[in-house]
């Protein structure tokens, strides 16, 4: 009898356990639906930007080759996410832990060796404070570079679907066309161009921290969906152990009552 109540606890801890499971599930399903409709909107604006920073290309300065890099490593704040966090500290690592580095999200930044001191920023928990979360990194960003220099450029690493990948944000890519006409602005033309160029650099990080969100996401499903099944079949197991238990029990009380009735014989 004690046998078949801890498996029958440990079926109810099972179904607990499936039902949180469920509930996340279904919380990751609808931060993927909300980042997708996001991404779309942020891709959009970015090509807009994109336009827009072409035709004041030629007023900003000739770039130099940046003497050094600032990496932002672009995590998770919650976990459940697979190899997510993990992939991306490899990558940096693979690449030499190069410092000074940025790590967003507080799950990654769990993962830095001691002694190692990458600037830790808080991650977002979703696409809804993503803008949010690119202005504390942007102000983490710019104090990063007023030590490593102004002219220092800007790489971000961050898991994408298959594998991660290392995007060079600045310097600036060349245009992608030949500059057009100069367009009319109150401002003068070389701060017009410098604020397009910020602005294009925001929503460049914005993109694609939206788009490491909803890999972690999909990420998340996939542990969720693995996790659910292996309770599953757990909890099918136990169901048919504790139905042989209780087919001893009764077969056990059976013989039993033979024996005493056979005793009154």
């Amino acid at each position: 009898m004690t046998l078949r109540r801890d498996v029958e606890n440990r079926i109810a801890l099972f179904g607990d356990l499936s039902s949180i499971l469920g509930a996340m599930r279904s919380f990751a399903l609808a931060e993927l639906h909300r980042v997708g409709s996001r991404e779309s909107a942020q891709h959009a604006l970015l090509d807009s930007l994109a336009e827009t920073l072409d035709s004041v290309a030629s007023l900003l300065p000739a770039p130099a080759p940046p003497h050094a890099d600032v990496w932002l490593l672009f995590g998770s704040t919650r976990g459940f996410c697979g190899s997510f966090n993990e992939d991306v500290m490899h990558a940096w690592q693979n690449a030499g832990a190069p410092q000074p580095a940025i790590v967003l999200g507080e799950r990654l930044a769990s993962l830095v060796p001691p002694g190692v001191g990458p600037n830790p920023v808080p991650g977002a928990e979703g696409s809804a404070d993503a803008a949010r979360t690119i202005g504390s990194l942007l102000a983490a960003l710019r104090e990063a570079r007023s030590h490593a220099g102004e002219d220092s450029g800007i790489v971000v690493c961050l898991r994408e679907e298959s594998e991660v990948r290392i995007h060079r944000l600045l310097p600036l890519p060349p245009p992608a066309k030949a500059a057009g006409p100069v367009p009319m602005a109150y401002e003068a033309p070389l701060a017009v161009a410098l604020a397009v160029a910020e602005h294009y650099l925001f929503h460049r990080l914005l993109a694609l921290l939206l788009r490491a969100i909803r890999v972690e996401n999909r990420m998340r499903l996939v542990q969720m969906e693995n996790a659910m099944r292996h309770l599953e079949q757990g909890g099918e197991d136990l169901l048919r152990q504790r139905n042989r238990l209780r087919q001893e029990e009764i077969i056990e009380e059976i013989e039993l009552t033979t024996r005493g009735k056979s005793g009154m014989h």
